[in-house]
C-alpha cells in the first residue's frame, strides 16, 4: 500500500510538471499571436478606416457609366 501511495504521488507530480510545460507553450503561442495582432493588425485597421473616411462612403456610388 505504501508503494502504491508513493507511486500515485510521483505520477501526480510528473503529470503536473508536464501540464505546466504544456500550458507554458500554449500561453506563449497565444501571447505571440496577440503581439502580432496588436503590432500589425490594429495599425492596419486604423489606416484602413482613415482611408475609407477620407475617400468617402461606399453607400453613395457617384460613378456614372455612359
Amino acid at each position: 500500500m505504501n508503494n502504491s501511495t508513493v507511486s500515485n504521488i510521483m505520477k501526480l507530480v510528473i503529470g503536473l510538471i508536464i501540464a505546466s510545460f504544456a500550458l507554458k507553450i500554449i500561453l506563449s503561442l497565444v501571447g505571440g499571436l496577440f503581439y502580432v495582432a496588436f503590432k500589425f493588425g490594429i495599425p492596419l485597421l486604423i489606416a484602413f478606416f482613415i482611408v475609407r473616411w477620407l475617400t468617402g462612403s461606399k453607400k453613395y456610388n457617384n460613378r456614372r457609366y455612359y
